[in-house]
């Protein structure tokens, strides 16, 4: 009986239970429509910090299909990356943003990945970006290049500087695609 009673724990004691942790894996994906607001949302908070272009549901809708993004299991979109055609072997590779609280999982690896996957299958052989964070897409293979070999980028900035638009000095990144 005195043994027992040492395996009965005290009225006020709390007994420590189990504790189930489910991690959500995020999910990359082709961009849906249902994703317009959030895509917006991500690239448009780093807009007004002048780090990319701002974009509107507008714009988002009708380039969905150059999307893609990361999801979280209830839909929720964890990071994006789209590309843009210049050429018909050549895409930009923009609106590469994170979710601020996921930075630093790996996430926009993944994002940028996705959308070179993107390009490798729509046949495209080169991608280029523009971005203040050399060193993260120099990690990916990305190699510094002059912005002139790109002359419909400088077209396309002269236009939006030309509509108001600020235009923060960037480098410009190139990497080739292996397209199989």
């Amino acid at each position: 009986m005195h043994n027992l009673a040492k395996s009965i724990p005290a009225p006020n004691r709390r007994v420590a239970h189990p504790t189930l942790v489910v991690e959500t894996i995020p999910t990359f994906r082709r961009a849906q429509l249902l994703d317009v607001l959030q895509i917006c949302a991500l690239v448009n908070g780093y807009a007004s910090e002048k780090l990319m272009l701002p974009r509107t549901t507008e714009e988002v809708a009708l380039e969905l299909d150059n999307y893609v993004v990361t999801s979280d299991t209830d839909g929720r979109v964890l990071a994006c990356a789209a590309i843009y055609e210049y050429s018909p072997s050549v895409a930009e590779l923009a609106s590469v943003a994170v979710d601020e609280t996921m930075i630093g999982n790996g996430l926009g690896t993944q994002a940028v990945l996705a959308a070179e996957r993107l390009a490798i299958g729509r046949g495209f052989e080169e991608l280029f970006a523009m971005s203040l964070a050399g060193a993260f897409f120099e990690s990916l293979g990305y190699a510094e290049t002059p912005l002139a070999g790109y002359p419909e980028k400088l077209a396309r900035y002269g236009m939006l500087v030309a509509s108001g638009v600020e235009i923060v000095p960037k480098r410009c990144y190139t990497k080739t695609l292996v397209v199989v």
